[in-house]
């Protein structure tokens, strides 16, 4: 990353920042006061000290003042608290509407961006990599305002003391920041590195364990076991180079820190001595001058030391943002969520020279295609794989939007109705259906949550489902397992069709329905779907002869170009 990039991701987190600054400056507050505060202790202390030391004072006559220092002491661990509870309450505020505006912006990409994308590493992105930007928020974003502020004050009162002290605090402290800069640039390195292993690992291991049965099968779980060893073994080297970095970083910052303190009590100490003939105002040093410039000597280096100790994390979050900004400035695929709505029953979809190209490739998916899908007509679309069917159900799901045409329903554009409006409107019925973990109760209730038990017994009836439901021991109570573990493909099939007549919508889109099932099911499920196709609006998508149902047109998708096979058929014939 360059060091344009690299402002740029830190301008973009201090924007981020800005959502909550009330909290951001509430942090700084405290810590100006704790500063204020150790200004009050130093001077309490050396006041005690040199009163007791040289004017011939007893502990009982500084009562008042070591009392006014215990509540100094009170007083800073309580803004000590207030600071911490401020930084935090930005951070945890600041990642929540972070997180809440990345799933905002994946649902607006939508499935077609997702189904392109590695689950792992999506789920890296919101998970591990928004919670990176922890210490950016609560700590270090606060410590870069305290680290300006706080040694201005400090020299405030050392200055009019001492000016030759205060000179040194002046000449030695960006010495601090300047080797902070140098062995931070190495640290953001090695960040993103982390990050990019972590993404790589938590994808490869999703992916082992959604194959995990197939890998059984071919003996080959052992293999992968190996791989994913190396692949922690190799995330392991690179968190421990990480914090190396940090560690490393924080001696150098102590190690200036302390010789500068070295070099003022090397000049107290000479003045005291009287080699040293400069540096005070009216009179050479005394013993309440020299303690109360040494006692606030770490404090003026103290905002910079933790800059320091905070500065990886502000690296981390610059490599995180890396990732985070990529995923917002993606290109919404589909069309938004929000529009006018439809006025009246679907009965007319249209395409109107619709094209559609994907982002980085030259040759269209398809291009000039037009159709029309009419109310209580069949529709089937055949064509070889790669053709381009999927896309076309996608483009007329609203999950895609075209490169060139529109697609319209009842003569409205479908970017106009909105997503949300339009997906209420359509039953769609995949080829690769999804039981989620949960009782078949709830998954059925996905399609329409607020139905009755009757209505439930119905579909799972109408999709030729209710008989193998009821020789289930917990009936719809029965808990799905992951990815419908426990349930053949063609019950889960009939379940996904008792969802499509539970929801009972105007437009049914078929994705291969009868894929992958054995000729049993496959004539339960063309048995449910002639029920459920009548009087809908019905676009099938299909390779095989026997799908294809009593279809009134068939359409073959081939070289991106759409041409009709047969018209006003009974049964479909000569379409392969």
């Amino acid at each position: 990353m360059s060091r344009l990039q690299e402002r740029e991701q830190k301008r973009w987190l201090q924007q981020l920042g800005k959502q909550e600054k009330r909290w951001v400056w509430l942090s700084v507050a405290a810590g100006v006061g704790i500063g204020l505060m150790l200004i009050v202790q130093a001077h309490l202390l050396a006041r005690v000290v040199d009163g007791t030391l040289f004017s011939g004072q007893s502990l009982a006559q500084h009562t008042p003042l070591l009392l006014m220092l215990l509540a100094a002491l009170l007083l800073r661990a309580l803004l000590g608290v207030v600071k911490e509870w401020a930084g935090q309450q930005a951070s945890i505020r600041i990642r929540r509407s972070l997180r809440g505006l990345l799933l905002n912006h994946i649902n607006r990409l939508g499935p077609a961006y997702t189904g392109d994308q590695r689950s792992g590493e999506l789920s890296s992105i919101l998970l591990e990599q928004v919670e990176a930007l922890d210490g950016f928020f609560a700590r270090y974003l606060p410590q870069m305002a305290l680290a300006a502020m706080l040694p201005l004050v400090i020299l405030a009162f050392i200055f009019p003391v001492n000016w030759a002290a205060g000179l040194i605090f002046l000449i030695t402290a960006p010495l601090v920041p300047l080797f902070m800069a140098l062995v931070g640039t190495r640290a953001a390195e090695a960040n993103r590195r982390n990050f990019a292993a972590l993404s790589q690992l938590g994808s490869h291991f999703l992916d082992v364990v959604q194959g995990i049965v197939t890998l059984k099968l071919f003996d080959r779980s052992r293999a992968q076991v190996e791989v994913i060893e190396a692949g922690a073994d190799e995330f392991r080297q690179r968190t421990m180079q990480v914090l190396r970095l940090a560690f490393l970083s924080s001696a150098v910052l102590e190690f200036f820190a302390s010789i500068s303190i070295a070099v003022v009590a090397v000049y107290l100490g000479f003045s005291f001595l009287g080699h040293l003939d400069f540096g005070y105002w009216d009179a050479p040093v005394n013993l309440y001058q020299g303690l109360f410039i040494l006692l606030l000597a770490p404090e003026f280096y103290l905002p910079l030391r933790e800059l320091g100790t905070h500065y990886h994390a502000r690296q981390e979050a610059v490599a995180a943002a890396d990732k985070l900004r990529e995923l917002l400035e993606a290109t919404p695929k589909a069309i938004a969520g929000e529009g006018a709505g439809l006025d009246a029953t679907v009965h007319q979809i249209s395409l109107e020279g619709a094209g559609l190209t994907y982002p980085g490739r030259q040759t269209p998916v398809f291009t000039g295609v037009n159709l029309t899908l009419q109310r209580g007509r069949i529709v089937a679309l055949v064509g070889p794989s790669g053709a381009g069917k999927s896309s076309l159900l996608q483009v007329l799901l609203g999950f895609r939007q075209l490169s060139e045409g529109q697609v319209k329903v009842n003569q409205t554009p479908l970017d106009m109705v909105g997503s949300y409006a339009w997906l209420e409107q359509v039953a769609w019925v995949s080829q690769h259906t999804t039981l989620f973990p949960g009782s078949l109760r709830d998954n059925l209730l996905l399609a329409a949550p607020d139905a009755s038990e009757h209505a439930l017994y119905l579909a799972l009836e109408q999709a030729n489902a209710l008989e193998f439901v009821q020789r289930l021991p917990d009936g719809l109570d029965t808990i799905v397992g992951e990815l419908g573990s426990g349930f053949s493909g063609g019950q889960i099939q009939r379940l996904a069709l008792a969802r499509a007549f539970l929801k009972d919508a105007p437009v049914l889109l078929l994705d291969e329905p009868t894929a992958n099932l054995d000729r049993d099911s496959e004539q339960l499920v063309l048995e449910s779907l002639q029920t459920l196709c009548a009087g809908r609006l019905v676009l099938m998508l299909t390779h095989r002869r026997s799908s294809m149902l009593r279809a009134d047109e068939v359409w073959q998708l081939e070289n991106g170009q759409l041409s009709l096979l047969n018209t006003d058929a009974p049964e479909v014939g000569g379409a392969t």
